[in-house]
């Protein structure tokens, strides 16, 4: 038991009820935390609404289809919640509809598939593969079975093999298998994920996922200040082009905005930041909370889901899932807006569905319940990142 802390399980491994008088990563604890029984009772909407019987996450606003990101999310927050009855199912199911093991020969996902046609498209997604490993990980930590790992350690082998490229001395994670041998590269900053990195360099010990860490964090200070000539305010955009000199531009046909992918890059810095004290990482934050906090009081308690590299609006429309993402940013520099993006995360709950904003929104429940997750833990840990590796 940590000193100072008292951890009631209630309601099998879901629902904690936390009381503790320590000091945390966000600053002093409260007595309980709401953010407990709020992710208590979403992650059990989320299960009634999103994932099927037989382990599959469904997205309803399209088709009742899957992609290997729904998975990955879900065996992520399985693993982050002790939930090892849903984490097990699936995974049962990942593995037996998105491996393409007997397809590519790797242990990487298929993105796509679809009821009644199965598998609609082979090529691999790095984020989810990313999301997919650590879970494992995790779940190896959380319930001492080395099963897990082993599992984890094959995907590793082959995310670092087929989804990342050298380009100008520094090593890049590519969006997928598809973008492998090109001239140029589109490279996605949300998915850059140095903590995933650093724990899977503790389970395999290949130098590449320190290379990762430095280009990632090469990539995402460099963007923020400029892309193309065009001065930046702390923002990445969704997608870029990396030239094989190392310029960057913007990606034809590709969003060039800070919306919905990007927006998941402040939570993905937040966990290099809370697990590991990544310095760059508090920089990143603090500029885009810098942002959002302009915003927010410029526009009278508010800010919008998209808005241009420069941070002007694309779109005037608020959107849930963007005030969630902001919580790691927000919460590390303990912005002003912060109390008011906590009350619009509780007010966005529908008691009757435990869900937030609409009940067909797969991607906003999931980064709503992955962002008051690690809010949660930089004020009430669960879980220990010196612990998190492979056994």
């Amino acid at each position: 038991m940590t000193s100072g802390m008292w951890i009631i399980r209630v309601v099998g491994a879901i629902s904690l009820l936390v009381v503790t008088c320590t000091a945390s990563a966000y600053g002093p604890r409260i007595e309980i935390d709401p953010a407990v029984d709020l992710i208590a009772k979403a992650w059990s909407g989320y299960g009634k609404r999103f994932i099927l019987q037989d382990g599959r996450v469904q997205r309803p606003r399209n088709g009742g289809d899957t992609v290997s990101e729904g998975q990955a999310y879900a065996l992520l927050i399985a693993s982050l919640l002790d939930d090892r009855k849903t984490f097990d199912r699936v995974l049962d199911w990942t593995e037996r509809h998105l491996s393409r093991k007997g397809r590519t020969g790797d242990h990487l996902l298929a993105w796509h598939w679809e009821p009644g046609k199965g598998v609609t498209d082979w090529n691999s997604a790095s984020d989810a593969d990313l999301d997919y490993a650590l879970a494992l990980i995790t779940a190896s930590a959380r319930w001492s079975d080395p099963r897990y790992t082993r599992k984890a350690r094959l995907i590793l082998s082959d995310l670092l093999d087929l989804e990342t490229e050298m380009v100008d001395g520094h090593r890049y994670l590519l969006p997928g298998s598809w973008r492998k041998g090109r001239d140029s590269y589109i490279i996605n900053p949300s998915y850059l994920s140095p903590a995933h990195f650093r724990i899977f360099f503790q389970c395999t010990g290949d130098s590449r996922w320190n290379d990762l860490i430095e280009g990632s964090y090469h990539l995402i200070e460099r963007t923020s200040k400029s892309l193309a000539g065009v001065p930046g305010v702390g923002l990445v955009p969704d997608w870029l082009l990396i030239a094989q000199d190392g310029a960057l531009i913007p990606a034809k046909g590709f969003s060039d905005r800070f919306s919905w992918d990007a927006i998941r890059t402040s939570w993905r810095l937040g966990i290099d930041a809370l697990w590991f004290g990544e310095d760059r990482a508090r920089r990143d934050l603090d500029g885009i909370s810098d942002f959002y906090t302009r915003e927010w009081e410029r526009r009278g308690g508010l800010f919008f889901a998209e808005y241009t590299y420069e941070g002007t609006p694309t779109q005037k429309y608020e959107r849930v899932a963007a005030y969630a993402m902001s919580l790691s940013a927000l919460a590390r520099s303990n912005s002003p807006a912060l109390t008011g993006v906590l009350e619009k995360l509780r007010n966005a709950f529908d008691k009757e569905t435990s869900l937030f904003e609409g009940s067909d929104d797969y991607y906003t429940n999931s980064l709503v319940l992955l962002a008051l997750i690690f809010y949660r833990e930089g004020k009430l840990p669960t879980l220990d990142p010196r612990n998190i590796g492979c056994r």
